[in-house]
């Protein structure tokens, strides 16, 4: 399926509109993660994702564009599910390498020692955390802001960049890093697929793993710490 072709709705946008697209794109992906990255704010990020989550829903359903937050299956063709799938089995042995490179002690802790709070995080991490970062970046940014990056691949990198911005919050690389390459693993799936569906379990899949793995305690300021 190509998607390459920018909207007839983004093509038709007058100069004063894609001013207010670039300035909310600043504040949205721009300024909002410098303050909180700097503590100048200090919300829990779980309630700044759905106030994010909830503005970007709203946006997309004044726009029409409500088919874009659909989970039906059937709009997902099965050689999708399983190039998603195989991706990822493929790259499950390497995030382990990298916890037993870096933090071999943290391997498998969460699910060994704190095995009730692993179980809950697993059960309400892909509708509490995934379902609206998956509309905020993928959903919201490739309708939003097509005009200002194009229908290619850097729509693809925006969207990845603007993922890994906001886990500047945490105030770890790591984080950043971790994002970064999942945030363009997502954007292609979505660009390729234009399903919520399939992101939001390929996010979930990756993020359980990373959870599973060891490498929660660098995104703990989102999920894993509302646990606490």
């Amino acid at each position: 399926m190509n998607h390459s072709a920018p909207s007839l709705a983004a093509a038709e946008l007058t100069t004063g509109l894609k001013l207010g697209r670039i300035a909310e794109f600043l504040v949205l992906f721009g300024l909002v993660p410098l303050l909180l990255a700097l503590r100048v704010v200090r919300p829990p990020l779980l309630s700044v994702l759905w106030l994010a989550c909830l503005y970007c829903t709203v946006h997309l359903r004044l726009a029409g564009k409500s088919n874009l937050l659909t989970l039906q299956r059937d709009q997902v063709h099965r050689r999708e599910w399983w190039r998603m799938l195989g991706t990822f089995a493929l790259l499950v042995p390497v995030i382990a390498a990298v916890v037993l490179l870096v933090r071999p002690s943290a391997l498998l802790t969460l699910p060994l020692h704190h095995t009730g709070r692993w179980l809950l995080l697993m059960a309400v991490y892909p509708l509490l955390s995934v379902l609206p970062q998956e509309i905020v970046y993928r959903a919201f940014f490739f309708e939003r802001y097509r005009f200002l990056f194009g229908g290619g691949r850097w729509l693809l990198v925006g969207s990845a960049i603007a993922f890994s911005l906001t886990h500047l919050a945490f105030r770890n690389w790591e984080a950043v890093a971790l994002t970064l390459a999942g945030g363009l693993l997502f954007a292609h799936s979505y660009g390729r697929s234009r399903a919520l569906l399939l992101v939001v379990c390929e996010h979930t899949l990756y993020g359980c793993a990373v959870f599973t793995l060891g490498l929660g305690s660098y995104l703990a300021e989102g999920t894993l710490r509302w646990l606490h």
